[in-house]
């Protein structure tokens, strides 16, 4: 029975880590459509601040917009006193209160709050690049690059088209049971 169950463990096990170290990527490179993408250094109060963000990745080439083949690119929508956040997989929707800006201008914080799974966290924001539309956000520990979403087409975008990594790859290992 013990040999049978191991089997049938087997059979559904991926083998993501066992991957041929030598597989080419499968990468669509588009380049942008314009280079404007400049933002504001400072903020006065909540309408000035943009209400869509995505994330943004840096490379030796500067920054770009990934899109991964085994989810979404992380965004951050603000609407009334909701924030969605957007994670590769899920999405979250929460509530926010205490809305505060900086005294410079150059970042604001909230309290972001969810009553269902009694989850509680700050999130942070502060222009680091207004010249590149960039800022920090910092969400319950993650710190994500982003700029507005109507940067989007503005940044270098690289999507994985990789077609394998979605599907469940079976393989026997009835060998390494006793």
């Amino acid at each position: 029975m013990k040999k049978l169950t191991c089997i049938f463990i087997s059979f559904f096990l991926l083998s993501c880590n066992n991957k041929n170290k030598n597989v080419e990527l499968n990468l669509t490179t588009t380049h942008p459509i314009t280079n404007i993408r400049e933002i504001s250094k400072t903020w006065k109060n909540i309408t000035e601040i943009q209400k869509e963000w995505v994330k943004v990745e840096k490379d030796n080439n500067g920054y770009l917009i990934y899109e991964p083949c085994d989810g979404n690119t992380e965004t951050i929508k603000i609407e009334k006193s909701n924030v969605i956040i957007n994670f590769r997989i899920e999405s979250e929707k929460y509530n926010f209160k205490k809305f505060e800006i900086s005294k410079e201008n150059s970042s604001f914080c909230f309290d972001a709050y969810k009553f269902e799974n009694k989850k509680y966290f700050q999130i942070n924001a502060r222009i680091v690049d207004s010249k590149n539309g960039i800022v920090l956000w910092e969400i319950d520990g993650i710190k994500w690059f982003m700029t507005p979403k109507e940067n989007y087409k503005s940044f270098r975008i690289i999507k994985n088209n990789c077609e394998t990594e979605k599907k469940t790859r079976i393989r026997i290992f009835a060998n390494k049971c006793n």
